[in-house]
């Protein structure tokens, strides 16, 4: 047979190569009508929207014809800049002259204005990024990064916990009922469907390997987001906080698992961590922003210094250096070492009188915590329903004997229990073997007090914890966790220091002069946080501790030092919108009230139902969609060997294209299939061979050679041996590679 084909015989070969090609242009558009329409939706109402994907799809869509100009690379990005210039302008003509905006009034010039501004600025921008694209082939980069960028912005607000933001977003999903995430989720699946899309006609076998990377990834972010996507984990060990590592000594269900070592076990790494407030010279606490707790309060408490207190673990023993946590059970009674799972009522709890008062709370839990913290004294702990199992670890609720009075109230009173026993006042009065302490706690009380208090308990509180707010100075940063006694370093050398040294101090000055007192642990929060709601939110930089003195017939008193110098600032106060939500979930949004005169809007249901079958069916689809290029794909290479013979050269033919495709030598445009096959004779014979066998079937040829098969096989070899070996696994494992063969 001639080497020179008829037309007939490659005519129908051009139809369908334009045709593929345009399918990769009109997906690509879609990709960037989406991109650009995800890009426009936080910042512009509905119609702009509409524009901006509009806009995205033409730009798209013009791109390609961009590419082929004679423009250079530089001139092109001037083309797309001198368009964003151009939208800026049209809205400027449109708004804010007297042309349109008196003829269509300030709200729909506003609206017009917009528009425009979108399409017109997000078709300069498709078009820039797609004709860059085409020229250098390397800079797709930049077009995946920018539809990376559209998806992450809208997003961007609900970073380090705010699963309340962006309100547009997370406000009618709330709404109805439904939380934030959901959306997030249904968002991954679309964003990782564009970028399939944008790379469906990749060509080159490593650019191919980076794009897979890229979808596995994507497809990887979207099965682990479920976690990704709830508030972010608290750094387990850190000061005050009593985290629980994960899934350490608890079943799915968070109860203790039986066998494993618990919160009580004294032998365990996480109880003797426990036991220990370390001193440190550089506290770092820029991860400790982080929500681990919410707090509902059932009655209205307004503490006396303004500020709650909720205790969560106490050091009381003195073991030569330090205060631990005592080995005495009988100690710090008070503090519960383990969750309740029934109603608890707290042993060493404080009586109701006139200087206390009961507060129910309840405390859901964001991060596991080693043991349960109550408002102040708590007096019983109860078992909740957690309202949402996938926010919460879990819930419980506290009933707490408040204190209402403040220290001048407690002027009259006495330190200790008359109940005590020697033993007692000997743990809760033990101080350090050096006499520095008392000479400094009497000469402040010297300084402090006139001599007719100088013998008050409650006075030489406030007398120690005042003098300690004036002397020293707060910093994360200090050079006294390598002395000997660090408490002693810092009391009477530089003063500075953080919370852990200021209430080692001023527990050995109150030691020092016969006072009963400990260290206690957990968190301090200002009453100005609440806001004037009922919810407050728990992070981990209010993590505290503080110092605790005994008043007989009140119990355990906060007696806190508040330094008037600081070099490291608290954080700012938690978000009052997160707050609130937090709040609301951790009720249970059942019990949301619901405005009658404000009913949830029709789209509101219709999002939500779209966003959960988006979320059902996004990774199925996806995972369907691989099975069926790759199944595809496999057919396509065993169909010659279970054909008729008359279909045997035709399938053959294509097969052997597909393996050519693998390694990106494909057809060009308007070559015939015989010039193809001569431009490989050298690499490839039996390819040629094989060529010859296709045609001669089409047009019906009587001498069409019977070994089809046996001629893919050589291809297949000869090609093994022209080929480097890791294009032909890349091109193996690329599932759309036969939708480029031509």
């Amino acid at each position: 047979m001639s080497d020179a084909s008829p037309p007939a015989a490659r005519a129908p070969e051009k139809p369908e190569g334009e045709g593929r090609a345009r399918l990769v242009v009109a997906l690509r558009a879609l990709a960037h009508a989406i991109a650009g329409a995800v890009f426009a939706f936080p910042l512009a109402r509905g119609d702009a929207v509409l524009a901006a994907a509009c806009g995205g799809f033409f730009g798209a869509l013009v791109a390609p014809r961009l590419a082929r100009t004679r423009l250079r690379l530089g001139a092109l990005v001037l083309c797309a800049g001198l368009t964003f210039a151009t939208a800026l302008l049209a809205r400027w003509f449109v708004v804010d002259t007297s042309v349109v905006a008196p003829s269509l009034g300030p709200a729909r010039a506003l609206r017009f204005g917009d528009a425009t501004f979108f399409f017109v600025a997000l078709a300069g921008l498709s078009m820039g990024l797609r004709s860059l694209a085409i020229r250098r082939p390397g800079l797709a980069a930049l077009e995946v990064a920018g539809i990376g960028l559209a998806f992450a912005q809208l997003v961007v607000a609900h970073r380090h916990g705010a699963i309340n933001r962006p309100f547009e977003i997370a406000d009618p999903i709330i709404a109805a009922g439904d939380d934030p995430t959901n959306f997030l989720l249904a968002l991954g699946a679309v964003a990782t469907a564009v970028v399939v899309l944008l790379l469906l006609g990749e060509r080159r076998p490593l650019r191919a390997v980076l794009h897979l990377g890229v979808v596995a990834l994507l497809l990887f972010l979207l099965l682990g987001v479920g976690n990704t996507m709830k508030l972010p984990e608290p750094p387990p060990g850190a000061m005050g906080l009593g985290l629980r590592p994960e899934g350490a000594g608890e079943g799915e269900d968070g109860q203790p698992v039986p066998g494993q070592p618990q919160q009580g076990d004294g032998d365990s790494d996480e109880q003797r961590n426990e036991d220990e407030l370390e001193f440190q010279d550089e506290l770092d606490t820029s991860s400790d922003q982080v929500p681990v707790a919410v707090v509902l309060f059932h009655d209205d408490h307004h503490p006396p210094n303004g500020v709650y207190y909720f205790r969560q673990g106490a050091f009381s023993q003195y073991n030569g250096h330090r205060l631990v946590g005592a080995v005495d059970a009988a100690a710090d009674d008070d503090v519960l070492r383990d969750f309740a799972v029934r109603r608890t009522d707290v042993p060493g709890a404080p009586p109701l009188n006139a200087y206390r008062a009961s507060v129910d709370t309840t405390v859901a839990l964001l991060a596991d915590h080693t043991r349960p913290f109550g408002l102040e004294s708590p007096v019983t702990f109860t078992p909740a329903r957690n309202p949402d199992p996938d926010r919460f670890r879990r819930t419980y609720k506290v009933t707490s004997a408040v204190l209402t009075a403040d220290f001048a109230a407690l002027l009259n009173t006495t330190s200790g229990d008359a109940r005590w026993r020697p033993e007692d006042w000997a743990h809760y009065t033990q101080a350090p073997d050096d006499a520095r302490y008392a000479e400094l706690a009497q000469r402040i009380l010297a300084e402090e007090l006139p001599e007719h208090l100088r013998d008050q308990p409650a006075a030489q509180v406030a007398a120690i914890t005042s003098w300690l707010g004036k002397q020293g100075t707060y910093s994360l940063q200090s050079r006294h966790a390598g002395a000997e006694d660090p408490t002693a370093h810092f009391l009477f050398g530089d003063l500075t220091g953080y919370c852990v040294h200021f209430a080692h101090a001023a527990t050995f000055l109150f030691r020092a002069i016969g006072l009963p007192s400990r260290v206690a642990t957990g968190y301090a929060i200002e009453e100005a946080n609440r806001r004037g709601g009922s919810a407050l939110l728990v992070s981990g930089d209010t993590s505290h501790a503080w110092p605790e003195v005994y008043f007989e017939g009140v119990g355990w008193v906060v007696a806190d030092v508040s330094p008037q110098t600081v070099i490291s600032p608290p954080g700012p106060p938690p978000d009052a919108d997160l707050q609130r939500l937090l709040g609301e979930l951790a009720r249970g949004l059942e019990d949301l009230p619901v405005d009658e005169d404000e009913p949830v809007p029709a789209f509101v249901n219709a999002a939500r139902s779209a966003f959960s079958w988006a979320l059902a069916l996004a990774l199925p689809a996806a995972l369907l969609l691989l099975l069926v290029l790759y199944g595809v794909k496999i057919w396509r290479q065993l169909a010659p060997g279970f054909a008729r013979e008359e279909q045997r050269p035709r399938l053959a033919y294509r097969a052997a294209l597909d393996r050519l495709s693998e390694v990106s030598i494909r057809r060009s445009r308007g070559e015939s299939q015989e010039a193809f096959a001569r431009r490989l004779r050298s690499a490839s014979p039996s390819f040629e061979r094989l060529t010859r066998a296709h045609v001669a079937a089409a047009f019906g040829s009587r001498r069409v050679p019977r070994d089809a098969h046996a001629m893919l096989g050589a291809v297949s070899e000869e090609l093994a041996s022209a080929t480097p070996w890791w294009r032909r696994v890349v091109g193996r494992l690329t599932p759309w590679s036969w939708l480029r063969t031509r």
